[in-house]
């Protein structure tokens, strides 16, 4: 069946990158905005068949958070800043991409400018290039994300080629899209070109490191979930270290060199971000002070100062915006 490309490309600007969920196609993020500095979001997505091309760009500090799709094997990279992005804590070096299990729970942290690439296709066929190509399979863990450290300039010749697929798509949207023969040809580049990569790559190294990541990955995430629980919401930092085994000097250095901030930060933005999110889409009875009071702040005066503060406007203001006031 001859293979119909579909492309598309949106921006987002303002609080708008909130409501951006499917940002992975397949797999469903919450963004977090961390500073009250203008957002804006540009995606853009490319359908061969059963195989996706997607990249993001932030032109903001964000946080990610979900998980990635479930209909086949996920390859994703930094195209530019990864010096300042994590991927479940994990910092990103030059020549490196990461391969993400089906489903898999990630959460991506970019203190500045970053853009993302992602690329998802089903397993059995990259396999059949890569044993065609190389005469053997893929090396791929079954359990967890990992990264493979390509050969010198690996990473950016898979940027290029995420670049050419993606402008040629966008050059001819305007002329009734691409032909089915050329998208076959695009389609079988992109496999082509992904599976290559990851076959020349250097076998992983000791997984020692990565494991003490997914550790701090899974603790932080376990902490969030304990503060954001509806007992929890006012829950003290002493007491979030008491129940993860660690003391609070502890917890603050793994949260440090993890995300880059204080476990009170994060969790007051997670907090913001979910207030944010319900005056935004809230009905016309709601009220500024039962959403604060739902994600734990107590002091009305405070919440407003903090959620300006980060926001860049009062949450009376937002909510007057989400929907009509009886």
């Amino acid at each position: 069946m001859p293979i119909q490309a579909v492309y598309m490309q949106h921006v987002y600007a303002g609080l708008e990158p909130l409501q951006a969920f499917d940002v992975v196609y397949g797999g469903s993020f919450e963004h977090r905005l961390i500073s009250s500095k203008l957002a804006e979001m540009e995606h853009q997505r490319l359908t061969l068949g059963e195989v996706r091309l997607e990249t993001g760009r932030y032109e903001f500090p964000v946080i990610a958070h979900g998980t990635m799709p479930t209909d086949g094997i996920c390859i994703g990279f930094m195209a530019e800043g990864g010096e300042w992005t994590r991927c479940n804590t994990a910092a990103i070096h030059s020549e490196e991409i990461q391969v993400y299990p089906e489903g898999i729970e990630l959460l991506y942290h970019a203190s500045g400018h970053s853009r993302w690439v992602n690329f998802t296709a089903p397993e059995g066929r990259m396999q059949q290039i890569a044993i065609a190509r190389t005469g053997r399979p893929l090396r791929l863990r079954r359990h967890g994300l990992h990264s493979v450290h390509l050969r010198r300039g690996g990473r950016l010749a898979l940027t290029t080629l995420t670049s050419d697929a993606l402008g040629l798509a966008r050059r001819l949207q305007a002329d009734g899209g691409m032909a089915p023969a050329l998208a076959e040809e695009v389609c079988e580049s992109l496999l082509t070109g992904y599976v290559d990569a990851l076959s020349a790559a250097p076998p992983p190294g000791k997984p020692e490191k990565v494991a003490v990541e997914q550790r701090h990955y899974h603790l932080i995430a376990a902490c969030e979930r304990l503060v954001l629980s509806g007992e929890a919401t006012d829950v003290a930092l002493t007491d979030v270290a008491r129940r993860s085994g660690y003391t609070l000097r502890s917890l603050e250095m793994i949260f440090r060199r993890s995300v880059g901030m204080p476990p009170g930060r994060w969790f007051m933005t997670a907090r913001l971000n979910g207030a944010l999110r319900d005056l935004l889409t809230c009905g016309p009875d709601a009220t500024v002070s039962d959403i604060a009071l739902k994600w734990g702040f107590r002091h009305m005066s405070r919440f407003a100062e903090y959620y300006r503060n980060t926001f860049g406007e009062l949450p009376s203001a937002t909510l007057a915006r989400s929907s009509p006031r009886p």
